[in-house]
């Protein structure tokens, strides 16, 4: 008997003890310092994944509704969530919630699987072919301008990003068909990778899932280790003091934000990216659930995540030599003071206009202030999103009825300065903003893919401004005015034509104009019964001093478009290496009306294209003002489009439309030829300009 009591006694002291250490283990209270070093940023991304090969994915959006996207990078793709995470090991796990995979199965396979390709195979090939478009036109705009041109390299650069996208989309489209034609023999899986950010790493630390249950993710830092400077909770099997507990999360600037997630905050958008997935924190310090769309995860559920990894006895194995070695390697922790010391919270409140904030806020003395990340939504709908201080905004992400505004804002939360709209209807505009309107330097590619680069005033555009440099391709055209003055006659001297002048105005010019004559168009006939007498001559001078030469009708209103094809094919001399011939079109509104509107005059300036361009085999260019253009052009019939442009418009932007050359002033001076000269500037550069001369 007293054998036994002495055994029993020291057991009992050691239970005791055990009690008594557990006791103070869970009830004395953890510093707030070393809670917050439990915490931190996750940023995860998601997608399914079809693996042909090991470097052989395509990748598929994650949601149902927005399964419209595939991509041969995961990252291309759009489903990713910026939350807060739970450090609970040593080994480097942490838990945060499954707010990017929520009701989303980790597997798709069969009849399900094929109609999601065969219905992302029809949205890619629309893709394809409007980024083809857009292509296309960017190349052409690379074609027709140089580094001297204002907003080039800006073009240019997005070119280069259309390019990109146009071959992912490209090469997904192709994987997309192959795996249609394979779909039952393959299947989706769900592949998630997130990077960790703490208040004292300074790069982004990979992770891993390892586990997925009732709401929460388990994921593991890629060293399976924690980071320098961080701790982790502890978590018990049951649910250990609950009461008075807080939430606590980490923001995106490194301050802590304790406060309650309201319950009536929507779950359809992630509006504050520091709580979710953030810790609920009891009195002493312990872990005591997970914040999930404004709900409460218990420690409980996390203890059962746990253990889908490992039992119990294999998990505190594992944290203990993972301490150890943590240990052995542990380098000093940056200093607290580093660490802003702000207390933010988590607020959902009405501004005295009325507009809804949702997000982070500091209290002070008089009022509650906008700091840190937010949003705000307006009565119309519009939201604003970013990272407020001081209760202001200087830039973030306006959403409104017509697309996304990314840049800066002015006092009233408008687009100032700087900024990229992506319009609903897939138009693009990069540049200069003022109170709220395009205004400045910019350029934009349109749902129709035209681009418009240079000048706009109040969202509208102005046009293109040029600089004229010497490394242009300049030309002229002339007709008897060039050789008739009143009663006097003058030649031109083919051997020494040099522009001196164009014009004057508020053009841009780059060093001296002494610019070389590269082409001339020549006036051949006017009607079917006015022919230019000097027209043979200029043609043979200009051929003999080596001028890229070409020649041009004038239309009439009064003779039919066959009439005066005809004429103008018995009167000129087009030789095989000459420019094409030019359809001089200038109309009055009168002359339109009186021949019956422009259907009636598109129906002979076609017959004259159609009947010149079979017998010569070149396309003729069709030359109109301006003003000919805003008014008349649009109703033009569809086959016209296919005929090049030249446009006089004698303003100091360059005419917008898509054209070949352009008629810049009526009042240039041209060394060898006496009074004023059209002066003209070829649309390209100077190798485009040969490229042009041997395919036409």
């Amino acid at each position: 008997m007293i054998r036994k009591k002495k055994i029993i006694i020291p057991v009992a002291i050691a239970v005791v003890a055990v009690l008594v250490a557990l006791t103070l283990y869970i009830f004395i209270p953890v510093s707030r310092e070393r809670q917050m070093d439990a915490l931190c940023r996750v940023q995860a991304h998601g997608a399914y994944a079809i693996v042909f090969a090991p470097k052989d994915t395509l990748f598929l959006s994650l949601r149902d509704d927005s399964l419209r996207n595939a991509a041969i990078h995961a990252d291309s793709l759009h489903d990713h969530c910026d939350q807060t995470g739970v450090f609970v090991s040593n080994n480097g796990c942490l838990v945060t919630t499954d707010t990017l995979v929520a009701e989303v199965p980790s597997e798709i396979t069969g009849k399900p699987l094929l109609a999601r390709l065969e219905r992302i195979d029809t949205l890619l090939t629309k893709r394809l072919k409007k980024e083809t478009a857009e292509e296309d036109e960017l190349n052409y705009y690379a074609r027709t301008h140089t580094v001297v041109d204002d907003g080039y390299n800006d073009v240019m650069a997005y070119r280069t990003v259309v390019t990109i996208h146009k071959e992912q989309t490209d090469s997904a489209l192709q994987k997309v068909r192959r795996a249609i034609k394979d779909a039952s023999h393959i299947k989706a899986t769900m592949q998630i990778h997130a990077a960790l950010t703490t208040p004292y790493t300074q790069q982004p630390i990979r992770a891993r899932l390892l586990a997925r249950d009732h709401g929460l993710l388990l994921l593991q830092t890629a060293d399976e280790a924690l980071p320098v400077g961080s701790t982790r909770f502890s978590v018990y099997r049951f649910g250990v003091r609950r009461l008075n507990s807080k939430l606590l999360a980490f923001n995106d600037l490194g301050s802590q934000s304790v406060g309650q997630l309201p319950q009536e905050v929507s779950r359809k958008a992630i509006l504050f990216p520091a709580c979710e997935g953030g810790a609920w924190v009891n009195r002493s310090g312990h872990l005591s659930g997970i914040e999930h769309g404004g709900k409460r995860i218990s420690s409980l559920s996390v203890a059962r995540l746990m253990r889908k990894v490992h039992c119990w006895p294999a998990w505190w194995s594992l944290n203990f030599k993972a301490w150890i070695k943590g240990q052995r390697g542990t380098t000093p922790k940056t200093s607290m003071e580093d660490r802003p010391k702000r207390v933010l919270l988590c607020v959902r409140t009405l501004m005295a206009d009325s507009a809804l904030y949702e997000g982070e806020a500091l209290q002070t003395a008089k009022e509650l202030k906008r700091e840190g990340y937010g949003m705000l939504t307006r009565k119309d709908g519009t939201t604003l999103r970013g990272m407020w201080h001081a209760d202001t905004i200087g830039e973030g992400e306006l959403t409104t009825d017509e697309g996304l505004y990314v840049g800066q804002l002015d006092s009233l939360m408008r687009p100032k300065g700087q900024g990229r709209f992506y319009g609903k209807d897939g138009a693009y505009y990069e540049g200069e903003w003022k109170a709220g309107k395009r205004s400045g330097h910019g350029f934009s590619v349109n749902g129709r893919q035209i681009v418009h680069c240079g000048s706009w005033k109040n969202n509208h555009f102005q046009g293109e401004r040029m600089i004229y440099t010497a490394d242009r391709i300049y030309g002229i055209d002339l007709s008897r005015h060039q050789h008739e003055k009143g009663k006097r006659k003058y030649g031109i001297d083919w051997s020494n034509l040099r522009i001196t002048s164009l014009g004057g105005g508020s053009r841009r010019v780059q060093g001296k104009v002494d610019y070389p004559v590269s082409f001339a168009y020549i006036k051949a006939t006017e009607g079917k019964t006015v022919f230019n007498k000097y027209y043979p001559s200029d043609l043979r001078q200009a051929r003999k001093h080596g001028v890229a030469v070409g020649s041009y009708h004038f239309f009439s209103t009064r003779k039919s478009g066959a009439q005066q094809a005809a004429y103008f094919l018995k009167m000129a001399w087009i030789a095989p290496t000459d420019l094409p011939p030019v359809l001089d079109l200038e109309p009055s509104d009168k002359q339109i009306r009186d021949m019956g509107g422009d259907a009636a005059l598109f129906r002979q300036v076609m017959a004259w294209l159609r009947i010149v361009e079979q017998r010569h085999g070149k396309k003729p260019i069709l030359y109109v003002g301006q003003l000919f253009v805003n008014n008349h052009l649009k109703h033009a019939p569809a086959a016209l489009r296919n005929y090049d442009v030249w446009i006089a418009r004698y303003g100091e932007f360059k005419p917008y439309v898509r054209l070949l050359h352009w008629q810049l002033t009526p009042y240039g001076r041209v060394r060898g030829i006496h009074g004023e000269v059209d002066v003209n500037v070829f649309n390209g550069s100077k190798e485009e300009f040969l490229n042009y001369r041997r395919s036409h």
